[in-house]
């Protein structure tokens, strides 16, 4: 093989894995630690992601109740620049539901969805970064059933199951 054939393979194969890198981290919703868990590549606007994230919550009939801008505060009182969001969310029919199981299941309400942006080493990012991520996050509720021995789980398997769907609409959009 030729010096620059050699050499064009050389540059070829890190690209390819770059690309296969960021396509595969998109295509599916991950499963770590007792929470659903979806990683795009950092080349996607935080915004946007945000936008497809509440598309998703609305498509499923849940409510955002309220939006925590963890991002805007640590700015304001401690000059740190990350992306950095926490979405609550509620589906107020399985509320009413799931009390009815079991009063104890309002510890497990709002469901929070997790929004930020992380560099190549796992830190907390702003837009800036290098490599790294943006990532999505959200408590399984079956685990937080489980933490709080909670046995009556029909309404929260629905719930859980419409968590990991809007995770799994925001990846496959972005796939």
């Amino acid at each position: 093989m030729s010096r620059m054939k050699h050499l064009k393979t050389l540059l070829l194969v890190p690209m390819l894995l770059l690309v296969w890198g960021a396509q595969a981290v998109a295509s599916e919703v991950q499963t770590r630690g007792g929470a659903f868990y979806v990683y795009l590549s950092p080349a996607v606007e935080f915004s946007e992601v945000l936008e497809r994230l509440y598309t998703e919550i609305e498509a499923q009939s849940w409510e955002v109740l309220r939006v925590q801008d963890i991002d805007d505060g640590l700015r304001e009182h401690y000059g740190i620049d990350i992306e950095n969001k926490v979405i609550y969310a509620c589906r107020s029919k399985y509320l009413a539901e799931a009390i009815k199981e079991n009063p104890n299941v309002t510890l497990l309400v709002p469901c929070r969805i997790a929004i930020y942006r992380v560099d190549y080493a796992g830190r907390a990012a702003g837009p800036g970064a290098e490599g790294g991520k943006i990532v999505i996050g959200v408590t399984n509720p079956i685990h937080e059933a489980d933490l709080l021995g909670i046995e009556e789980r029909e309404t929260i398997k629905v719930v859980a199951d419409e968590l990991r769907s809007m995770l799994e609409g925001v990846a496959e959009f972005y796939h």
